[in-house]
């Protein structure tokens, strides 16, 4: 195993990633020089720039920063699985040159070898399990490190740490399931949120997915928290041996009870196999995210923290950027914005949405994320997303992928079953939400869904919404 301290000087290849600009925090708050490329700027981006990173954003290897070209031994290379010699110059030359080169999740597998970690895994619901349990940690003054694949309100960072790495107590890592990353780590506690079917360019078939879940939680070492449906379905309960527990809203040894959900919290109580603790506030709407926080206390509360502690800790979440986020609201209108991206996510998302506001209209805007995934999930894209009253689709957004022939948003439009449905441009996309603004004469609940550059745009949006209502339109 390679040692971090071994090297000085860290480049990092896709610097501006969730799970990458968290580890680029981390280390240059080490000790370490921390460079990177990226071929777009960002917010994150410029969030690591004002920090002190540099950044460039040319795919050239003279834009390699000379103090790399000139220390070979002592830089350590990390790159993200997105990115590969094949199609980036940078990349190419550093690995023909005999660069160390790892992963993200092989240098986050580094760092959690030496600590007690939890891992969070899981295809939905790791952000929010992880921030939760991070968020709770930190206010109980455990030394913790936690890398978290969002942005956790009020701290305004995906990296959550409170000491040098020697002091830490415990490591929370996110553990992204994407090219079978979590398999670098060897975590003492592990989350199992939920194991569907997605990144068909890594798992052809669910039962793929299953399999590398299955291995991800043999590597686990002292005990696991699993969904209680992904329990049965991995008939996991039969072949574990480490303590094991289940949670779910109505079956598991944890559930809640006393369910109720609010615009903007919610409340219930947590039952657990030795004690309950009644009236907790959440301040974050949604179904899904009361099982998140059953994840998240259990795990506290196994590590000996207090009800006491837990409860107010609950109560003081912030929440998670793109997570279910309220962006605006009037007595006329509400605007919600989520990173939803799988017809599974999407439909827990519109159906808390619906129970929360059962007599508004919905408005839907989606971007769907990967060529692979519309063509792999499309009906089932249009089935969740046929839950919204009107639906406005967006094109798909590429990320990391080359286009597919033939595969566009069409293919979810042509299934979709709610009573309006659009297809239009990200450039048009105000003018559309101003005319259905104008024209509704209903409680408008806008809810913005996607991975893409949609959140590129949330603040335009609300800014659109609070021209058009300054103005006074009839709505």
């Amino acid at each position: 195993m390679f040692q971090l301290k071994d090297y000085p000087f860290v480049y990092f290849i896709g610097i501006g990633g969730i799970g990458m600009s968290g580890l680029a925090q981390f280390l240059r708050s080490q000790g370490h020089q921390v460079f990177g490329y990226d071929k777009a700027e960002s917010t994150l981006v410029s969030k690591l720039q004002q920090q002190g990173i540099g950044i460039h954003h040319d795919d050239l290897v003279t834009s390699i920063p000379t103090i790399i070209h000139n220390n070979p031994d002592q830089t350590l290379i990390i790159y993200t699985p997105a990115i590969t010699i094949y199609n980036n110059a940078i990349l190419n030359h550093l690995t023909t040159n005999h660069y160390l080169l790892k992963s993200r999740a092989a240098v986050l597998g580094a760092i959690c070898q030496k600590h007690p970690t939890l891992a969070v895994a899981g295809t939905h619901g790791k952000t929010t399990t992880s921030a939760m349990i991070s968020h709770i940690l930190y206010q109980s003054n455990i030394p913790i490190c936690s890398f978290i694949g969002g942005i956790i309100e009020t701290y305004d960072t995906n990296l959550l740490h409170n000491c040098l790495l020697e002091e830490v107590e415990w490591v929370i890592a996110e553990a992204d399931e994407f090219n079978k990353s979590f398999l670098s780590l060897q975590p003492t506690h592990s989350i199992i949120t939920t194991v569907d079917a997605d990144h068909t360019d890594t798992y052809p078939t669910l039962a793929d997915m299953e399999k590398n879940f299955l291995q991800f939680m043999a590597q686990t070492t002292h005990s696991l928290l699993i969904q209680d449906s992904v329990a049965h379905k991995l008939q996991i309960k039969s072949s574990c041996t480490i303590p094991l527990h289940t949670y779910g809203l109505n079956e598991g040894d944890i559930r809640a009870s006393h369910l109720t959900l609010q615009p903007d919290q919610s409340r219930f109580t947590y039952v657990g196999p030795q004690l309950s603790i009644a009236d907790l506030c959440l301040p974050m709407a949604g179904l899904h995210n009361i099982e998140n926080a059953l994840a998240a206390i259990t795990f506290c509360l196994a590590i000996g923290l207090s009800e006491r502690a837990i409860a107010q800790a609950i109560a003081s979440f912030p929440g998670i950027g793109r997570r279910f986020s309220l962006v605006f609201k009037n007595d006329r209108c509400v605007y919600l914005d989520d990173y939803a991206h799988h017809p599974t996510e999407i439909d827990c998302l519109l159906t808390s949405v619906k129970k929360i506001y059962p007599t508004s209209t919905i408005l839907a805007v989606f971007q769907p994320h990967l060529f692979s995934r519309t063509l792999a999930f499309y009906p089932s894209f249009a089935a969740s997303l046929s839950l919204a009253d009107q639906l406005v689709l967006l094109p798909i957004y590429p990320a990391r992928e080359v286009a597919i022939p033939n595969v566009t948003s069409k293919m979810i439009f042509n299934s979709l079953t709610c009573k309006t449905k659009e297809l239009v441009t990200m450039d048009s996309l105000l003018d559309r939400l101003t005319s259905y603004v104008t024209h509704s004469r209903d409680h408008l609940v806008i809810v913005t869904i996607g991975a893409g550059d949609i959140g590129e745009k949330v603040t335009a949006i609300a800014d659109t919404l609070q021209r058009c209502y300054a103005k006074s339109v009839s709505i």
